[in-house]
């Protein structure tokens, strides 16, 4: 083999790789926004920084913040990585207490995510479903 078909070779090993990382990532950012908590009171926005995923309280309610304070902008999800359909490796933060709670999360539609929350063993695990925020209209 030439060097030059060589480096052809490389060249295309490369193109394949991105092009399959990049329809991997747009799976993966269908997460990304914001999410009703079941009460539909509160909502967390889902962000993607350095290839993971994170959440921030984004709008709290009245008597939300009258429990928990002013936690706008805290960030609860952390370090969530997409693989195999689903979000996993992540942590979720109460935001007051601190306590930290392994979480898992998939999606059963475009706006339904469920999120698996849990302490040492996933047996004992919750589950909440959240609801994607529309835009306002």
């Amino acid at each position: 083999m030439t060097l030059l078909s060589k480096t052809l070779f490389c060249l295309l090993l490369c193109l394949i790789a991105v092009s399959t990382g990049q329809s991997t990532d747009s799976n993966a950012d269908r997460i990304l926004g914001r999410w009703l908590f079941p009460k539909k009171q509160t909502c967390v926005e889902i962000y993607r920084e350095n290839g993971l995923y994170f959440g921030r309280m984004a709008q709290i309610s009245g008597s939300c913040q009258a429990s928990y304070g002013d936690i706008s902008n805290k960030v609860v999800l952390t370090n969530l990585s997409y693989a195999n359909n689903g979000w996993s490796g992540g942590t979720m933060v109460h935001p007051t207490s601190g306590m930290k709670f392994s979480v898992d999360m998939k999606m059963s539609n475009a706006n339904t995510l469920i999120a698996t929350v849990y302490k040492g063993m996933r047996m004992f695990s919750k589950e909440l479903i959240l609801t994607r925020q529309q835009p306002a209209s």
